[in-house]
């Protein structure tokens, strides 16, 4: 209730940037009740805005989100196809971090498609991202980079299982090891 009245101001005042971001909260909220085609629609109305208003970032960050509905549908072509615009799109405005987020998304895409070796190589891809951004961060207090090794503990999780389901065990533990230190 509370995102819908506040497109509704938004349209009013005509302010199209919180207009976009509005209709993001309601394809975010319909995506995470299950209502994939509903998020669909507000997600694109949403890129629409931000096409129309050049705002790359934003732009980016729907691409992913209408990759994850996408996804969460099981149509892997499309949300593959709506990953592939998100990374031109965070590569040419430098956003590393989105990269690593969306390479752990298409990794575990590929995994459930049965496609392990496909999930290594883009899983492999957001660790090493995700690894750079972490050795940069020596300057924050230890229990902030451990918050920040939190958020991503799971992919490398991941990535470490299908490395042993493949029998890559040295390299398994390698990541392991990188993680951990």
């Amino acid at each position: 209730v509370f995102q819908q009245q506040s497109l509704n101001i938004k349209r009013k005042i005509g302010d199209r940037q919180g207009e976009a971001n509005s209709l993001g909260n309601l394809g975010l909220a319909y995506w995470s009740l299950g209502e994939y085609q509903r998020a669909i629609a507000f997600h694109q109305q949403s890129l629409n805005i931000a096409r129309e208003i050049s705002d790359r970032k934003a732009e980016a960050s729907i691409l992913g989100n209408l990759g994850n509905a996408y996804d969460s549908l099981g149509e892997y072509e499309r949300a593959i196809s709506f990953y592939e615009q998100f990374i031109a799109i965070a590569e040419e405005i430098g956003d590393r971090s989105s990269l690593g987020l969306i390479y752990a998304n298409l990794g575990k895409l590929f995994k459930d498609q049965d496609q392990p070796a496909l999930a290594i190589i883009f899983l492999k891809e957001s660790t090493n991202i995700r690894e750079s951004i972490r050795s940069g961060l020596t300057d924050l207090d230890s229990d902030l980079q451990q918050s920040y090794l939190s958020t991503i503990e799971a992919d490398y999780r991941l990535l470490a299982d299908l490395l042993l389901q493949q029998d890559r065990i040295l390299e398994a533990m390698l990541k392991h090891l990188r993680r951990i230190r």
